[in-house]
């Protein structure tokens, strides 16, 4: 796993934020793909701090509103036009790019690294790439970006519920998309038509079972199977009919179900046991999965047990 980058200090800095306005910075960072929901309800009056010169990109989508901004790249104004609802935006961080910000922002922001984007080309079976190729300062509609980011969203008021799984399954839509649509990358390999091995499948299923919180990433579980993250996520798929991280979820579920039999055991006791950050976490989890909440079900069983 590459080294993290700790994102919500590095935007704290670089939009001049004091401690008491570090809620409005909240990122979700468990892999080398960071993302980092940024809301600022005023106008910023001095042009933002200069990050560091580094090989990487910024990714910004504009959740809410329309923000008009001035850019400077390498320390000269840029045109730039304003970024709608819905609009991405990127910049290269060679160029350290520095904003004066004329209306309140309300972005998710990702950060993706030179180092991120040569695993996707090398486990895609692709040449490296060598540049991102957009207009500085100019927003594009992005609809993928925007359903991604849209899935993203309500993690950032509950990180400790987003498991390693899901940040990997975002990371890889997200950052394969990048590569392909403003990189230019283009496999010179067939991709596999064929799922998981059966030992494969059976190993990757035995781990996830044993690691119900969801603390082991994609690339490890592809690692045991012989595999890069990015094969063993889409031979999974077709093996199973659903992403790791869903696969996961409805393990997890599942064990759930069998210990709310227990009548001992709390529903937050349950949670915790099954990996969930909590109670509430577990029954919406619960809920959407199967129709009704879990104390509703177990009620039921107390009124009809047969049933």
């Amino acid at each position: 796993m590459a080294k993290r980058h700790i994102f919500s200090s590095r935007m704290q800095h670089i939009l001049r934020l004091t401690d008491e306005h570090t809620p409005v910075i909240k990122t979700i960072q468990k892999n080398p793909l960071a993302a980092t929901r940024c809301r600022l309800d005023a106008p910023s009056e001095e042009m933002t701090n200069p990050p560091p010169r580094e090989d990487a990109y910024m990714i910004v989508m504009q959740i809410n509103g329309t923000n008009s901004r001035e850019l400077w790249l390498d320390g000269k104004s840029t045109r730039t036009e304003p970024l709608s609802a819905g609009g991405v935006v990127f910049h290269d961080m060679r160029q350290v790019p520095r904003f004066y910000f004329h209306d309140p922002l309300d972005s998710v922001n990702y950060f993706l690294s030179r180092k991120t984007l040569d695993s996707i080309a090398d486990d895609a079976d692709a040449p490296r790439i060598s540049d991102l190729k957009f207009t500085p300062g100019v927003g594009v509609m992005d609809p993928v970006v925007g359903e991604l980011t849209r899935l993203l969203l309500p993690a950032f008021d509950s990180p400790d519920q987003v498991s390693r799984l899901f940040a990997d399954h975002i990371s890889l839509a997200l950052g394969t998309h990048v590569a392909q649509v403003y990189g230019g990358m283009r496999s010179v390999v067939a991709p596999p038509l064929g799922g998981l091995a059966t030992w494969q499948e059976r190993r990757a299923k035995d781990i996830m079972s044993a690691n119900l919180r969801g603390d082991i990433s994609t690339a490890d579980v592809a690692s045991e199977c012989a595999l890069s993250a990015g094969h063993f996520a889409r031979a999974f798929r077709r093996s199973t009919g659903l992403s790791p991280h869903q696969w996961l979820l409805r393990r997890r579920i599942d064990e759930a179900h069998g210990l709310l039999l227990d009548r001992r055991r709390s529903l937050a006791e349950i949670a915790r046991a099954c990996g969930f950050a909590d109670q509430s976490h577990f029954t919406k989890a619960y809920a959407r999965l199967r129709g009704i909440s879990p104390g509703a079900w177990r009620r039921q069983q107390e009124i009809s047990p047969k049933s």
